[in-house]
């Protein structure tokens, strides 16, 4: 493909981190690690054992080196991206079985570790999970590296090679790669796989390195000394941009960053409008590692920490000491805000094998979240035990999805009480009045808000289900994805509807949802009446920003003017109008 011809490629993705980087390619290709079948002798089994162990003992120092360099860089949260590692090489599945392989089959070790790790890997990427799928790329670095020690090799250092800053192009970034990484050399990521929850996105975001990832093909499409503009505010690349595309985004480049410049001013300043609203403004938390980034961009507390990834990817559940030490190190480091711990939203697209959930033809309407937890009250009371005694400084509050009916909100309020009268059995020290909540995020609930409201402390709004459920559409299928383009009138009719039945019982109301971090739907949100938005951290200082620039007056005049609308397309774009006139310096709203 000739330079003129590469000229505008546009490529879309997924936005990892924000900014905007301009610079040239460096292409890091991963190593090609050949493995041969090999049958071995009676004589050198136990020989290639000692080997293979050898191995995982320097693969595990390896690591421990990498979680100081990651715990100096980004902080001790951060460091906890290889604890997937650490446990892969120490999972007796994984390396217990390989050893009874070569013995059993006589074959050389790193083919049978090759094809043992294949198998697993394969089974992470066939899960119908964002989350899980991504951590196929633990298994790749770990895989990687006990294969070259095996064969008694390391990976170069392809890095170290940069004189000058570049834009890394890679077809994924394992987190080895990205932690050994100089900061003064890297403008960019953009990757062919990856997503917002991947490794890459988090490491990216901690060193506020823009990023897109998910090209699927840019790594093919690129050339030593290419020149690209990665627009991680947007999520798209563009291969050796024209020279008018080219001064278009330095001036867009310049902008941002004197906004981002600005944004700092407002991180300890209150969320508040212009005239005198106050908004609390939390973040969502995906899972711990991402507490340094919370922390940073001046979060008011957690108003969703989601808990599934501690039962996730494992064959058994995980103990309540286990999950009160990851409880406790999330409110310990948020104390004295306050961290809203969800009990686990299981079922779904989000199967442990664990659980041994059967398969469903409609798994979104079957046995998925508080109904696991309702039948499996073992499981269900060990998490409620452990988020209880995470409480004890009183920052902590609890609160269950995916609530339809008020019976399920009873039995779990019944099941708490339960888990109380076993810690005080045990002289187990929590927060006696900790605050109760429950998610709003079919219609049922929403229609029923005001009962629910008479036994809770607070009220969050699911979004991403709420619009699933409410128009009957599957949020991971593409055919219908229009339906999620606009800002659906029933939808704000129900939030509408949630709110004033909340605060009729005196409860405050949030959104932990998606809707929560578009800009475009913040002053609906607030005009309202939402007392509470928790969303991405990244997100934060630009919807603070926004706040800070209404006034509560205007944003109610504006919802009340959108709930006389009567669709999707008339809502976003009467919306574009009013952000386009009141932010017309904000560089990417």
């Amino acid at each position: 493909m000739n330079m003129e011809n590469k000229y505008k490629i546009l490529l879309k993705g997924i936005s990892a981190s924000p900014g905007i980087a301009i610079g040239k390619v460096f292409h890091l290709r991963g190593d090609v690690i050949k493995i041969e079948e090999r049958d071995l002798d009676e004589s050198e089994i136990e020989q290639e054992i000692e080997k293979f162990k050898a191995a995982i003992e320097e693969a595990k120092a390896d690591l421990r080196k990498l979680t100081k360099q990651a715990s100096k860089k980004l902080g001790v949260g951060n460091a906890t991206i290889f604890d997937v590692h650490r446990m892969l090489l120490e999972d007796e599945t994984i390396v217990g079985q390989t050893i009874e392989i070569i013995r059993s089959e006589q074959k050389n070790a790193d083919f049978i570790f090759f094809r043992q790790m294949n198998q697993f890997q394969k089974k992470m990427e066939q899960l119908n999970d964002e989350f899980f799928k991504e951590r196929a790329t633990d298994i790749i670095d770990v895989k990687r590296r006990v294969l070259q020690l095996i064969q008694g090799e390391r990976r170069g250092d392809y890095l170290a090679r940069l004189s000058t800053p570049h834009i890394i192009v890679a077809r994924e970034l394992t987190p080895s790669d990205t932690i050994t990484l100089d900061r003064r050399k890297i403008l960019a990521f953009a990757t062919d796989i990856g997503g917002r929850t991947s490794h890459a996105a988090i490491m990216a975001r901690a060193l506020e390195i823009p990023s897109v990832l998910g090209l699927k093909n840019i790594s093919e499409l690129i050339a030593p000394n290419d020149r690209i503009i990665v627009d991680g505010n947007h999520g798209e690349v563009i291969i050796n941009p024209s020279p008018e595309t080219l001064a278009k985004y330095r001036k867009l480049q310049g902008d941002y960053y004197d906004y981002e410049r600005k944004l700092t001013q407002i991180r300890e300043l209150p969320c508040r409008t212009l005239d005198g609203k106050d908004i609390e403004l939390s973040a969502n938390l995906e899972f711990p590692d991402e507490i340094e980034s919370v922390i940073s961009h001046g979060a008011k507390g957690i108003g969703l920490y989601r808990t599934e990834y501690l039962f996730l990817a494992r064959e058994e559940l995980p103990s309540e000491e286990e999950q009160f030490q990851a409880y406790d190190s999330v409110a310990s480091k948020i104390y004295p805000e306050t961290v809203i711990i969800r009990t686990a939203d299981l079922g779904g697209d989000k199967s442990p094998d664990s659980l041994k959930i059967p398969q469903e033809d409609n798994p979104f309407l079957g046995w998925r979240a508080i109904r696991i937890c309702l039948k499996e009250t073992v499981m269900f009371k060990a998490q409620l035990r452990a988020i209880l005694r995470a409480s004890a400084r009183g920052n902590v509050k609890i609160m269950f999805p995916m609530i339809t009916t008020i019976e399920e909100l009873d039995q779990c309020i019944q099941l708490l009480n339960e888990a109380k009268q076993e810690l005080d059995s045990l002289k187990q020290s929590y927060n006696a009045n900790i605050d109760i909540g429950t998610m709003i995020e079919v219609p049922s609930a929403a229609i029923m808000t005001d009962v629910l409201a008479k036994r809770v402390n607070f009220l969050s709004i699911g979004t991403n289900d709420l619009i699933q459920y409410t128009l009957a559409a599957d949020r991971g299928n593409e055919r219908i994805a229009y339906l999620y383009e606009n800002v659906p009138p029933a939808v704000i009719r129900l939030i509408k509807q949630i709110v004033e039945a909340g605060h009729k019982r005196g409860v405050w109301v949030g959104m932990c949802g998606e809707m929560a971090s578009d800009p475009m739907a913040i002053m609906i949100l607030i005009g309202l009446g939402l007392d509470e938005l928790s969303i991405s951290p990244i997100a934060l200082p630009k919807i603070k920003q926004i706040i800070r620039s209404i006034k509560f007056s205007d944003a109610a005049h504006i919802a009340q003017k959108i709930m006389q609308m009567e669709n999707g397309a008339e809502i976003k774009k009467y919306m574009k109008k009013v952000m386009a006139k009141r932010f017309k310096n904000f560089p990417f709203i």
